[in-house]
């Protein structure tokens, strides 16, 4: 077993630069990008910020919860979406403020969907 250890690892390592690389945020399109029209009403856009939501949480440990949709662009199979969260803690709150964030999710027919950023939106 000990043996196979260093040969597993580098076996990840290789696996791991090779997914980062396939997904990476500067491969995703900077031009061509489409509006989507009343994008707070589209439930496929929504259950894609709630997905890129999800991943961010569970890759930083994080607690959001989904607010609302702003605004969103698709480009092929690459939608970018600015969404507001919250807290999960503050959700009870009053007056709470929402944070504005920024995602790109690469979307492909039968594949799962990757998450390429989430980051925060000023």
């Amino acid at each position: 077993m000990a043996s196979r250890l260093p040969s597993l690892l580098l076996l990840v390592a290789v696996l791991s630069a090779a997914a980062h690389h396939a997904y990476s945020a500067k491969d995703y399109p900077s031009t061509g990008w489409t509006r989507i029209k009343g994008v707070e009403e589209q439930q496929h856009a929504v259950d894609i910020a709630r997905f890129a939501i999800g991943a961010y949480n569970r890759k930083m440990d994080d607690s959001l919860l989904f607010v609302r949709m702003i605004r969103g662009y698709v480009n092929g199979k690459y939608y970018k979406l600015t969404i507001t969260c919250i807290q999960r803690e503050d959700r009870y709150e009053e007056n709470v403020k929402d944070w504005k964030y920024e995602t790109l999710v690469y979307e492909e027919p039968n594949m799962p969907r990757q998450l390429i950023y989430f980051k925060d939106f000023f």
